[in-house]
C-alpha cells in the first residue's frame, strides 16, 4: 500500500542551513538524545515549528533506592499471604485455644508488617527530602 500523500503546504521543500559553535552544538545534539524522536533536525523542527517538546530524563537518585523498596514491597506481600492463611485457619476452625493461638500469631504479623511500614516511610522520606529540596 502506498503512502499517503502530503499536502502542499506541509511539505518541506526548502533547506536551512546554519552554523553554531561547538557548546550550542553539544547543547543541542544532548537535548536532542533526551528528546522523544531523537535526531537533531527533528528537534529543530519542532523548534522552529514551536511544538511541545517532549524530553525524556531519568532520575539516578531513584536507582539508589529501589531495589530497598522492591525488598520492601517484596516482605510486605508475604506478610499480607501469611496474614490471610492464618485468618482462614481461624475462620475454619472450631476450637477457642487454636483460635486464640491464631489471633496471637495474627497480632505477631501485624506488628512485623508495622515495623516494615515504618521502614517504608523512612525511605520515602529521604527520596522526599531530595526531591523537594528548595
Amino acid at each position: 500500500m502506498p503512502r499517503r500523500k502530503a499536502k502542499e503546504c506541509d511539505l518541506l521543500q526548502h533547506k536551512l542551513q546554519t552554523r553554531v559553535n561547538a557548546a550550542k552544538f553539544k547543547q543541542l545534539s544532548e537535548l536532542a538524545a533526551k528528546a522523544a524522536n531523537g535526531s537533531t533536525s527533528d528537534l529543530l523542527r519542532d523548534i522552529l515549528n514551536n511544538r511541545q517538546l517532549v524530553v525524556h530524563t531519568v532520575d539516578k537518585t531513584l536507582a539508589e533506592y529501589m531495589p530497598e523498596l522492591i525488598r520492601i514491597r517484596k516482605e510486605i506481600n508475604a506478610i499480607g499471604n501469611n496474614i490471610n492463611q492464618v485468618t482462614r485457619y481461624f475462620n475454619q476452625c472450631q476450637e477457642e485455644t487454636k483460635k486464640i493461638f491464631f489471633a496471637t500469631r495474627v497480632a505477631g504479623l501485624y506488628e512485623k508488617s508495622a515495623s516494615k511500614a515504618e521502614e517504608l516511610l523512612r525511605v520515602i522520606e529521604q527520596l522526599g527530602e531530595r526531591w523537594l529540596r528548595k
